[in-house]
């Protein structure tokens, strides 16, 4: 899916100030910028913004994707800057009638769509709490912990420390997808990580948000990760 390879390179850069995304896809091209976590302009053929999202929504083929710094958005763009996240845009264009609502002359101005209110739309903390006691519960799971996109713990049992879990879970699953691209291995959704110390982890992402195993060494790991993502997907 277009949006995901597109939504994997914003999320590397995150940090970073004034990046520039180039895209071409069918022939066509196209330009994302980016700044410090919020996308402020794009265009793509003949969109701009946020058009420019409905239509790479609706495209399919290979997208050759291509990430440069330090390069700041021009200043012809700046009366039409977006200056929101992925999530926000992706909000907006799957439900039109929110923009409708929300306008600038609207009381309602004030309102944010945050990546929380996104999160908590789609799934509450209870409910990932429920999953997460459920994985815990297969056989040979020692740990679980929950992230967000942004690497955000919103649930841990039995982690020591989940903050370097949660750097360690994201920056392995990072660089497996990363791999994964470079032998055509799309849409990598679970991977397998085992160190020398007999130290196990099975990481999952499941509808943005991901699960992160650690695994006893007296089970097959695979067994576990097949019984993790059927729970997960029922």
């Amino acid at each position: 899916m277009i949006l995901e390879d597109i939504r994997y390179q914003l999320d590397q850069f995150s940090s970073f100030d004034d990046v520039r995304l180039s895209i071409k896809i069918n022939n066509k091209t196209g330009i994302i910028y980016y700044n410090a976590g919020m996308i402020v302009g794009a265009i793509f053929d003949d969109k701009k913004n946020i058009d420019v999202f409905k239509e790479l929504k609706e495209l399919e083929g290979q997208a050759e994707i291509g990430v440069s710094i330090g390069e700041p958005m021009p200043n012809s763009f700046d009366e039409d800057k977006i200056d929101k996240s992925l999530d926000e845009i992706l909000e907006i264009i799957n439900k039109p009638e929110t923009v409708e609502s929300i306008s600038d002359d609207d009381d309602n101005s004030d309102i944010n769509l945050t990546d929380d209110t996104i999160f908590n739309s789609e799934i509450t903390n209870e409910a990932v709490a429920a999953i997460g006691e459920n994985l815990s519960l297969i056989t040979g799971v020692e740990g679980v912990l929950v992230l967000k996109a942004s690497g955000e713990v919103i649930y841990s049992k039995s982690v020591d420390d989940p903050d370097f879990e949660s750097a360690d879970t994201l920056f392995l699953f990072n660089q497996s997808k990363e791999l994964g691209d470079m032998f055509n291995f799309k849409n990598l959704k679970s991977i397998i990580c085992e160190a020398n110390n007999n130290y196990r982890k099975i990481i999952i992402n499941n509808k943005n948000i991901t699960y992160s195993l650690i695994v006893s060494s007296s089970v097959q790991a695979l067994k576990t990760q097949t019984e993790a993502v059927k729970l997960l997907e029922g």
